[in-house]
């Protein structure tokens, strides 16, 4: 059962009508020019900014003892956050759980919808990883994006795969987007339960970012775009969310995938991206990060 946090946020959510969901992913609001990472953030963290290709990656690194010593010392965190492509959503909340346990995390604010089409957004990610390779030196960078940012993720991993370049340590796809096509009958039929997302909305964000690329093109729909020799990757997504059928189809294809271990785990009643709300559903699945992404190359594999 999801804890009342869980279901207060989840009915307050089903109360927006389809038309206000649509608009604000379609006609998306913008912050002021200037730095990307919001005021306050370099109160808690040690925070730079590097412009790479069409966008910025902010970095935040713990300046506690206790963070310092915390299991993710030493190791980096690049993350692609969601947002249907369109949204400036940065997720600091979510993120500062993985600084406060010794991760330097780089969030890439990366080139949006309407204003550029996945041409400028995928290059601009590829650029960037190598950029915290770069920083990382050696260290061990992990991989993990929401919603938009989980399909960018595995985007990404078959770049970096195809390319030849260093692969993440582990990736975490939190509901991931991984096929934009979205005509299959149980995305349709789950659609109607999801009180966050707009399926209407999405169709209508993925119009905006696709320029001439169709919507099942493996950089818009990642779940076409091979599986195999991608690492280990641990996805999670919500039984109460549309994405839920395409993510069980990722874990079907990727079970066959040589080169790839891939973990698909369920949060049962759980909305659309739950990661990120202030619920104790939440602190599990940050554990459970944690764990997974700290584990042994041999433990329970």
């Amino acid at each position: 059962m999801p804890s009342t946090a869980v279901t207060t946020i989840s009915a307050g959510l089903g109360l927006l009508p389809d038309v206000l969901k649509r608009s604000a992913m379609t006609r998306p609001l913008r912050r002021p020019r200037g730095k990307a990472a919001p005021r306050g953030l370099s109160l808690l963290y040690d925070v730079t900014e590097a412009p790479v290709a069409d966008g910025l990656v902010v970095t935040a690194s713990p300046r506690s003892r206790e963070a310092s010593a915390g299991p993710g010392a030493g190791r980096h965190l690049f993350y692609l956050h969601g947002g249907a492509y369109t949204l400036e959503d940065q997720h600091w909340p979510f993120l500062g759980l993985f600084i406060a346990r010794g991760w330097t995390v780089h969030l890439v604010d990366y080139p949006l919808a309407p204003e550029h089409t996945v041409d400028q957004t995928v290059p601009m990610v590829m650029a960037a990883w190598q950029h915290v390779v770069d920083l990382a030196q050696g260290a061990p960078v992990d991989l993990a994006g929401d919603s938009a940012g989980g399909a960018l993720s595995l985007v990404a991993l078959q770049e970096i795969r195809d390319g030849g370049l260093t692969r993440p340590s582990r990736t975490v796809l939190l509901s991931p987007w991984v096929d934009a096509v979205m005509s299959d009958r149980a995305t349709v039929a789950a659609a109607p339960a999801d009180v966050l997302l707009s399926l209407r909305g999405l169709h209508g964000c993925i119009e905006l970012y696709r320029g001439d690329r169709h919507p099942s093109d493996p950089w818009l729909s990642p779940i076409n775009g091979g599986l195999h020799d991608l690492g280990t990757i641990q996805s999670w997504v919500g039984t109460a969310e549309m994405f839920q059928p395409q993510c069980e189809r990722l874990a079907d294809l990727a079970a066959a995938a040589p080169g790839t271990d891939h973990e698909l785990r369920l949060g049962h009643d759980l909305p659309h991206d739950w990661a990120l709300f202030p619920v104790p559903e939440r602190d599990l699945l940050v554990e459970e990060m944690v764990s997974f992404l700290t584990a042994s190359p041999l433990a329970g594999r």
